[in-house]
């Protein structure tokens, strides 16, 4: 903000400090807590240190223990299994199709791009019966290959009309200028189109990947013991008789680190606008 005058200045500096210890505070508190032991978070004094950091609490967390029965690491095993999977088929399936919703002229095209609008904003819980006959029917029911396939489903949607609607905004003399020179409309999508598409193909992985990641409804319906995720272990840290806030926020911090990191990877390209200047020269 280029303003001349102190006191705007200040006020936004203020304002952004203040939405700034917000959005950190509980992210702190459970780094504290789950360093601490049961006795120390009995004593109320969550925002304060331990002077003890007890690491065995994520160990615990990842292994199991008799305080924590739950082996989270196979879960995290799991998740980035169908998380990257679902993520990588989305995306090269939901550029596809959105290439072909934003390129076609058909009238077909136009009514099944409008479509499928439309069913983003269908709940997925009203598709969970029919999904669970067809995953129980051609016998990928609680494997890793149904949870990816129902996970297509769900994403593979959005993905197109993500990407569909980016397609939208690219130059057409771009394209028409590749098949001047021989290229056909295959290579024309891999070599021209793709490379300049990167941040859609990025802010739909990102998406795509954090949906699959948190998703716990589905995970809880068609996964077994052997092939649930993450989020299905966090539901169980909860107990029944104890609850042991050190262990859940130890459990919590490892289940966003993943993501975290992921978009911490991708983040750059989120916002990087290399389709600027393209037609330049």
């Amino acid at each position: 903000m280029k303003s001349k005058s102190p006191s705007i200045r200040l006020l936004v500096i203020l304002v952004l400090v203040v939405l700034s210890i917000a959005y950190l505070l509980p992210i702190y508190v459970m780094i504290v807590t789950s360093l601490k032991s049961i006795e120390e978070i009995n004593q109320g004094s969550y925002l304060v240190p331990t002077t003890n950091p007890q690491w065995n609490n994520y160990l615990e967390v990842l292994f199991g223990s008799q305080r924590f029965r739950s082996e989270m690491f196979p879960r995290m095993v799991n998740s980035v299994i169908i998380s990257f999977s679902v993520t990588a088929l989305a995306a090269f399936i939901g550029g596809l199709g959105g290439y072909y919703l934003s390129r076609s002229r058909s009238r077909f095209a136009r009514v099944l791009f409008i479509l499928v609008g439309i069913g983003l904003y269908l709940p997925y819980q009203v598709v969970i019966i029919p999904l669970s006959i067809l995953m129980a029917r051609t016998g990928l029911s609680q494997s890793y290959g149904g949870l990816i396939f129902s996970y297509l489903i769900l994403n593979v949607p959005l993905a197109s009309v993500l990407m569909g609607t980016f397609f939208l905004s690219i130059p057409r003399e771009l394209e028409e200028a590749a098949e001047v020179d021989g290229a056909s409309r295959v290579q024309t999508f891999f070599n021209i189109v793709v490379p300049i598409s990167l941040p859609a193909y990025t802010s739909v992985a990102i998406i795509v990947f954090t949906q699959v990641w948190n998703e716990f409804f589905l995970a809880l319906t068609l996964s077994s013991r052997t092939t649930q995720t993450i989020q299905v272990v966090m539901a169980e840290a909860k107990g029944t008789t104890l609850v042991l806030y050190n262990l859940q926020m130890a459990a919590a911090l490892i289940a966003v680190a993943i993501p975290m990191l992921f978009f911490l990877l991708l983040g750059r390209y989120f916002i990087r606008g290399i389709l600027a200047g393209a037609l330049k020269g």
